[in-house]
């Protein structure tokens, strides 16, 4: 049994970068208006927080009272007004005047340089092996701006001395986010309309994540299979984790704030949520090429993209390899205890314990000993 190749699709801040991009984005429009009166960042900023206090405060269920994913979804949703509201307070406050395409490319230049975005590693790898295996690659935001993260993406992979990332091209990596149009308005553009009313929209919500990535999917025009993988670190990624055929969430050793949100989340929900290095056989056996797993809405947790640049989602899935049971049974019990790294795809899998660990402390070692 075989499996197709991956369809990757990242979230943006705290997942494919180490933290928000959004100051530093804000910090443009600064720049290019200097000499004119603005409010400050912490003013839009506590604006938000205090809009969405208030929101929390009357909204029913409350989060206690929160069970069921669609009550879940329902209230992402439901923060659609507090996000407009922030969009526009940015745009009236003239925060993006006159701000064009060599303000942004400069930024992202410089904010790599000085490393105030940090892409986390192996990222390049990552993707590398999602293309060069004929998969597809795309990033999805809510936050600002598409142009600033094909900026970093581009300046990060001319930077980069890896070999990994030979055959990466960031036009192969299709991003979608909320865009500065600067211009005498300073607006941010509408990516789509919503509902009868024709109500121009941004990218927002966790639906409007979900609706992108359906975009993504039904785009993908060369007739090909894909397994839908998606990886995001916040409950903006809610709908799309669970929609995906395998989602995985972004945990930090320190958890983020947003990180931690999405984890109480689904755990109030009762969604399964495994580390990565777990996923064996049997839930291989289940992805039907669109669609969830047979076993229901469970996903899955890394601390990065190095544990998903070992897992069998990439090196079985992601590179079409016949299905083995038995050797991917010994990858997934031995992932947490193996110090080699994963095998390429012209490598025969070859797992042992490491050298210290003359017998393996996991119980359900298949050989004690090691794996040869």
């Amino acid at each position: 049994m075989s499996f197709p190749p991956v369809h990757l699709i990242l979230d943006w801040d705290g997942t494919l970068t180490t933290s928000s991009t959004l100051p530093i984005i804000a910090q443009i429009g600064y720049d290019r208006n200097i000499s004119h009166p603005l409010p400050s960042w912490n003013t839009i900023s506590d604006a938000y927080m205090s809009d969405l206090r208030a929101h929390t405060s009357i909204y029913s269920p409350p989060a206690v009272e929160r069970n069921t994913i669609a009550q879940e979804l329902h209230w992402l949703e439901s923060l659609r007004d507090v996000e407009r509201k922030s969009m526009e307070r940015a745009e009236t406050a003239g925060i993006f005047k006159h701000v064009g395409s060599g303000d942004i490319q400069q930024a992202a230049e410089q904010a790599l340089k000085a490393g105030t975005v940090l892409l986390r590693d192996h990222w390049i790898d990552l993707v590398g092996r999602v293309l060069r295996d004929g998969g597809k690659v795309g990033v999805v935001s809510v936050g600002w701006s598409g142009e600033f993260i094909r900026w970093i993406l581009k300046t990060a992979v001319e930077a980069s001395k890896e070999e990994a990332k030979e055959g990466v091209k960031v036009e192969d990596i299709d991003v979608r986010a909320n865009d500065i149009v600067g211009g005498e308005e300073g607006r941010m553009n509408r990516y789509f309309r919503h509902g009868g009313r024709q109500v121009e929209g941004g990218i927002w919500t966790a639906r409007d994540k979900r609706k992108v990535v359906n975009e993504m999917v039904a785009e993908e025009g060369d007739g090909k299979e894909r397994v839908l993988v998606y990886v995001g670190d916040s409950v903006t990624d809610l709908e799309c984790l669970l929609a995906a055929d395998v989602g995985i969430c972004v945990r930090d050793r320190v958890e983020s704030g947003e990180q931690t949100e999405l984890k109480q989340s689904l755990g109030r929900l009762g969604v399964g949520c495994s580390n990565i290095s777990l996923m064996g056989p049997d839930h291989l056996r289940n992805f039907t090429g669109r669609g969830k797993p047979v076993d229901g809405n469970s996903i899955w947790w890394d601390s990065g993209f190095y544990g998903l640049c070992r897992s069998s989602v990439v090196d079985v899935i992601g590179y079409g390899r016949t299905f083995d049971p038995y050797m991917c049974l010994k990858i997934s019990q031995h992932l947490h205890d193996t110090e080699s790294s994963f095998p390429s795809k012209t490598t025969q899998v070859h797992l042992r314990c490491p050298p210290h660990t003359p017998m393996c402390k996991n119980a359900r070692c298949l050989k004690k000993g090691g794996i040869e």
